[in-house]
């Protein structure tokens, strides 16, 4: 039923609820697990004077900050007894890489946490979970 599970993580309980479930029907279909992340570094500003200026990380502590994320899911996922097939982490909007990877990988089945660790920006923007399962052709899970 299905062969292969995308697993959307972000580094957030919800997302560790996603890969324990993920794990436990993958173990059941003797399904693949691929662990999609796309990271969402905040940008500090600051107001000097009369101007306001952004500090934005730079890509390198971007990247690292992925895959600290990434290291620890694939853990995870080890530890429930299903080892990521594949890791992918993405640099553009989350739904949208969580979308390329099930497409990429055949996905029959996406699974995510309902919420996670997304900005302000989803109160207007609508959540990632909601973009993906109105936009996916394959099955959609979220985990509370």
């Amino acid at each position: 039923m299905f062969s292969n599970i995308v697993v959307a993580v972000d580094g957030s309980e919800h997302a560790a609820h996603a890969i324990a479930t993920a794990c436990d029907i993958a173990g059941k279909y003797d399904s693949n697990i691929h662990l999609v992340h796309s990271p969402q570094v905040d940008t500090v500003g600051f107001a000097v004077g009369s101007g306001a200026y952004v500090l934005e990380p730079g890509p390198e502590r971007i990247k690292a900050a992925g895959q600290k994320v990434m290291d620890e899911a694939a853990a995870l996922s080890k530890k429930q007894g299903r080892a990521p097939k594949t890791t992918t982490i993405g640099n553009g909007d989350p739904a949208k890489e969580i979308l390329n990877c099930a497409e990429a990988n055949d996905a029959d089945l996406i699974v995510m946490g309902r919420r996670g660790l997304g900005t302000m920006g989803n109160l207007f923007l609508g959540s990632v979970s909601g973009k993906v399962s109105h936009e996916t052709t394959c099955a959609c899970l979220t985990v509370k």
